[in-house]
């Protein structure tokens, strides 16, 4: 190889270094408030799954709360749905860490 494109070679490298630097960097970033956030979604999955929501939202269909109360969280599918995101985010990250161990 000669001496520019071993040049090329190298600024590519480079560039290839900084990216997957700057990509890390976000990442521990989201990875550090997605691991935070767990208790609370934790205690939004209780309240989904336990009963809790369901008494809220015969509560909401009789209209004993006020309308102008913000209550996504009583619709059909925002929490299930949500649940299954999260789950399938899991697996996700063990499938890409579990690659990325396979290739070291």
């Amino acid at each position: 190889m000669s001496i520019p494109e071993r040049i090329k070679k190298i600024e590519k490298m480079e560039k290839i270094l900084d990216e997957h630097n700057l990509r890390l960097g976000r990442l521990k970033k989201a990875l550090d408030e997605f691991k935070q956030h767990q208790k609370e979604y934790s205690e939004l999955k209780d309240y989904y799954l336990k009963g809790e929501y369901l008494r809220d939202v015969e509560s909401f269909d009789k209209g004993e709360f006020p309308t102008d109360l913000k209550c996504g969280v009583l619709s059909e599918d925002a929490v299930f749905n949500l649940i299954g995101d999260n789950f399938n985010m899991a697996v996700e990250m063990l499938e890409v860490a579990t690659a990325i161990i396979k290739a070291h």
